[in-house]
Parts: C-alpha cells; structure tokens; sequence
C-alpha cells in the first residue's frame, strides 16, 4: 500500500481529517489538516467499529450489537442502512465504504489511521533510544504524542469493543512521556525548568509510577531544587512502603544517589557540592607501640591496596590477639590511598555485655556518616545496601568493619566499587564470605613479646626469655596490660610481677588493668556461647568447662564424647563451635588446644556453683 496523508482519527473521539485547503493530499500531522467532527454519536460508534476492523468485514449483527447493544429495534437495519449511507457522505469518498454481502468494509491505506502514524512513531522512539540517540527520541516522541487527543475512541460504550487497544494505547502515551522526558533530562538545556511542573503533575496522576518521581527528582536537582528532589524521594518511599510494602527500584536509588552527591554527599574526594562535606576520616588511633607481624602486615596491605578490584580482607583470631590494633595499623598507613576517605564502624560481634549490631543498623549508620539525612535512608535492609553501594561505587573508600560476629552481619556493608576496600575483624574467619582473603592472627612469638613489654612499659631489660613472656600467653592485650603495671609502677620489678603470676590462683586477676581486661575479653565469647538459646552453643560453653575442670592441654571428639556421655558428633560439632569462638584451637586435625590464658578461664568457669552438671546429665537435653 502506498503511504497516504491522515483521513481517519481513534486517538480521541473518533474524527475525519479533510484535505488541504489547497486541494493536495493532507501532511499527515493533524495540525495541518483540517478536522471534521462527527457530531452524531451513532456515526460516531459506527467509524469506530468500522475503523477497529478497518480492512475487514464487520458484519451486520456486530453493528446492530454496537449501534442498539442486545435490543435492537424493529428498525435496526433500515436505520442502519441510513446512519451508513450518512457516513459515505461524510467520507465523501464513495470507494472508501463498501457493501459485501454479510456486511461492510471501510478501506484505511497505510498512514491514513492516527493509530497506525502513532505505532510507527513508538517504534522509532524505541530504536532511537536503544541506540542512545536522544534528539531522535525527543522528535519521535514529540511527533506520536502530537496526535493524542484525548482517550482513544473517546470513551466507547463497552459495546464498541477496542478496550484492549485502547489499553495498550494508553500505556504506550506514557511509555512515550517517560522516554521524551528521559530525552530531555539527558540533553539538558534551557527547557529542564519547564519539565517541572509537567511531571510534577504526571507524579500527582499516578503516584506509584516510579520512573515520573525520579523524572521530577532529577529536574529539580538539575535546576538547584536539591531539597525538593529529596522531599519527593522520601514521599514516594513512604508511599510504596504503605502501599505496597516495597521500597524504591534500581533507577529512583540511582536518582537519589545523584541528588545525594548534589547536596553535599561527598563521594569522590572532590568537592561535596554546595556545603563542602569533609571526606570521613573516621579511623581511631592504632595502639602504640605497635611491634612484629611484618609479613602479615604485608599481607593485608597487598590486599587493601590491590589496583582494580575491591579488596576484602578478614583479620581473624582469639580475642586479646590484636586484630584490630593490625587492623588499625594497616589503615593509618594506607589512608592516603583512599581519596574517598576511611569509614569505621565498631559491629560489637562479641564485646562483653553488647548485642552485635544488625545489618540494618549498621547501614544506617554508615549512611548516615556519609551524610545522608535519616529521613533518606530506606528502612529495608536491602534497599539501604544499595545505597550504600551506589554511593561509594565511584569512590576510593576504606572501610574498617571491627569484631565482626557473622558473614550474614558483613555481607550487605560491602562496597562493590574497584577503588574501595575493606578490612575486617572477628573471631571467626567468616569462611562464608565470598572473596575475601583471610589472615589467621596467632599470639606473638618469644621476641615479639619481648620487644612490645619493653616498648611498652619502658624497661630495657625484658628479653624474650623473662618468664612475663610465657606468662602473659604471649597475647598483645596480657602483655599491654602487664606493661602499664610495670609503668604505673617503677618499684615493681618485672621479676616480681613474673613471680606473682606464677603464683596466683588465675593470672587473669592481675592480666585487668583500667580499661584492659582478658578476663572480659575471653569471656565476652564464653558467655554469648552461655546465653545463647541453641544447643550447639550451649554445648560449647559446657565443653569448655569440662576441660577445664579436668585441665585438660587438648581434647579430641572421642575423649569427650566419653566425658560427657554424648555420641562423637555431638561432641565433635561442640568442639568446632570453640574453635570458631577462638575460645580452642584446632593444631591436627581433629584435634583441639585452648589458648594458654583460655585454660585459666575455662578453670575459673568450671569453678562456678552449678556450672558442670550432676553425674549423669552432661550436655543440655537433646
């Protein structure tokens, strides 16, 4: 078929387009041809009819259904003879309107249908946008939308039928606004300022419709509106939130990310946008002095600093064993390679009297350090890790997670940015987090040991074969401890504070000191394993106090299985729990050691009234 002007109109109550004046075929745009109205509603349902079916046969019975619905009169067919033959006048065309035997059939060529101009037009829109090419957007937008007039057929009685045409189109107009207004925020200009108000009457007309709000956020952000653009992100998440119980998709947490960083969200360690927002810069000093470990300090380093990728590292041992004094350490040293700056968040995995933080409080926190107001943060953890990682995507971040409790707790505060890294400390290795490196991180050796007390405390004298050394279990936060005695001190000889350790009944007693505790160090873990309500852990906590009850220097799974009167298994899964607390030690396999200073807590614990069972009963019920 050859492509003609428009003649026909469904997109609004349904019209005829005349020629020109000039007596040439019409332009094919609507504003150029003249529009003959049908004022008759039955003329009216009749071209819609006929024009849903253009091409084809309609018969008889369907327009006496669609003139008169399912009572038609004695004389539906004379006047259906009549109301076609006004028609024919008004198309003025006598090939146009044909009679067939069981019907009639209204010819429309190629081009002449408003519907047909208007698909072609989202189909180019469509191609123009997958090819990025945003003027040939906005152009073909701007065309197929020029011929919306109103609801398509003009609202028909549901006897007319086109309900699913009418839907689709429908649908289409505001794919097209949504694209057209996409052409416009991408290429700019002089008009974002007059985008304003139109979409914000599109986000009032369909308030769920998640792509207007980020339209309307973007607008205003783009014309300095950033306090606008937020307020209309936090109505829209409340809305969906009551609603539908969801919280905004990929592109309005984009969008606000954009406006995030407008409004002084400082994200790549330039300047933050009007307020200037200092970088976070949020790491606590590393312990001094700081001694040994030099080829796991390598080792983390090489990991943090890695080019291209983010780096996830995770500091694992013993409580007491420095994990985050390396941690810190590493960070300090590292800090002028993260322009984005360095975050610290203490998770509280394990400190004595703390319940560790949940994933969500934790985003929020470190959101909130980021700068981004309360009201902003999505309350669904999901949603706010998203942030989180579109925020610190384009930066160069340190993030310092300290005394993890789980992989579960981490997971959802990694960035995915290449320029970010992370390291963090628990107890645990946190073998469940993908692609992190592990460091395991054992008390210190002979010479380690000696050079921290002498550094330390100040006495020259202390080498690695003074009795403190052993004494302290070789643990950097013992011999901290034992170090600010001998400081606070200077009568106090490192011979006599060695002699009254070997003598007292726990060394713990004198291993607390002002704000350092072993005792509350190691038996911070000792006691979530107690209070918890699940029998692995439970198990746990019993176990170690038989071994100490016994003193036992290692344990394996036979031998208590048969000192608690549990099958292996049992006994094997309460031995892999301690080790996984830090509490034990696994040195062959199957085989389980207590750190030194952990024996001295395991004996005070059995020590406790009613802390083993009676003969009999050993582990908790099963």
């Amino acid at each position: 078929m050859t492509r003609r002007g428009l003649r026909f109109g469904l997109l609004g109550p349904p019209v005829l387009y005349g020629g020109r004046p000039d007596g040439g075929e019409p332009s094919g745009r609507p504003g150029d041809a003249p529009v003959r109205t049908v004022t008759s509603p039955k003329l009216r349902t009749l071209l819609a009819v006929l024009l849903l079916d253009a091409g084809r046969v309609v018969s008889v019975e369907a327009l006496k259904e669609a003139l008169w619905g399912g009572a038609p009169p004695v004389s539906a067919l004379p006047s259906l003879h009549n109301h076609v033959a006004r028609l024919r006048r008004l198309l003025d065309d006598p090939g146009r309107l044909l009679t067939v035997p069981t019907g009639y059939v209204l010819r429309v060529d190629e081009g002449e249908l408003d519907v047909q101009v208007f698909d072609s037009q989202v189909a180019a829109a469509r191609a123009a946008r997958a090819e990025g090419d945003w003027e040939r957007v906005r152009r073909a937008c701007g065309a197929a939308l020029g011929l919306w007039r109103g609801s398509p057929l003009g609202g028909p009685a549901p006897e007319v039928g086109g309900y699913a045409l009418v839907r689709r189109l429908e649908e289409a107009r505001l794919l097209l606004l949504e694209w057209r207004y996409d052409a416009e925020l991408a290429l700019g200009g002089d008009r974002l300022d007059d985008l304003v108000p139109e979409l914000a009457a599109l986000a009032a007309e369909h308030p769920l419709r998640e792509v207007y709000h980020r339209q309307l956020m973007l607008a205003l952000h783009r014309t300095g509106r950033q306090a606008e653009a937020l307020v209309v992100h936090r109505d829209l998440r409340a809305r969906l939130a009551d609603e539908l119980g969801v919280e905004p998709g990929q592109s309005v947490r984009e969008a606000h990310v954009e406006v995030l960083r407008g409004s002084g969200v400082r994200t790549d360690g330039g300047p933050g946008g009007a307020s200037g927002r200092v970088r976070p810069a949020q790491l606590p000093p590393a312990p001094a002095p700081f001694v040994g470990r030099d080829r796991v300090r390598e080792d983390v380093a090489r990991v943090v600093s890695g080019a291209g990728v983010p780096g996830a590292v995770v500091i694992s041992g013993t409580a007491g064993v420095g994990k985050s004094a390396l941690a810190l350490h590493v960070a300090h040293g590292l800090a002028e390679r993260f322009s984005g700056g360095q975050l610290y968040l203490g998770l509280r995995g394990t400190g004595a009297g703390s319940v560790p933080l949940t994933a969500g409080q934790a985003l929020t926190a470190l959101l909130r350090d980021l700068g981004v107001p309360s009201r902003d943060i999505p309350e669904h953890p999901d949603a706010a890790s998203a942030l989180l990682r579109s925020l610190l995507a384009p930066t160069r971040t340190l993030l310092v997670l300290d005394d993890a409790a789980s992989a579960a707790q981490v997971r959802p505060l990694l960035p995915a940015g290449p320029g970010c890294a992370v390291i963090v400390t628990s107890r645990s290795p946190l073998t469940a987090l993908d692609g992190a490196a592990r460091v395991p991180l054992g008390p210190l050796d002979d010479e380690e040991s000696a050079a921290l007390l002498r550094a330390a405390s100040g006495r020259d004298g202390i080498s690695a074969r003074h009795p403190l050394v052993a004494l302290s279990g070789r643990l950097p936060l013992a011999l901290r401890v034992v170090a600010a005695r001998l400081a606070a001190r200077r009568a106090l000889t490192p011979d006599a504070l060695a002699a009254r350790l070997a003598a007292a009944d726990s060394r713990l007693d004198l291993l607390d000191y002002d704000d350092l505790s072993v005792r509350r160090s190691l038996g911070a873990a000792f006691d979530a394993l107690t209070a918890s309500g699940r029998r692995a852990d439970q198990d746990a906590a019993l176990a170690l106090r038989h071994i100490g009850a016994l003193d036992l220097p290692s344990c394996d799974a036979p031998s208590l299985a048969r000192l608690t009167g549990v099958g292996e298994a049992r006994a094997e899964a309460a031995l892999e729990r301690l080790a996984d607390a830090a509490l034990l030690e696994e040195t062959a396999y199957g085989r389980f050691e207590p750190y030194d200073l952990v024996r001295d807590l395991a004996r005070e614990r059995a020590a406790e009234p009613r802390a083993l069972p009676p003969p009999g009963c050993h582990f908790a019920s099963a």
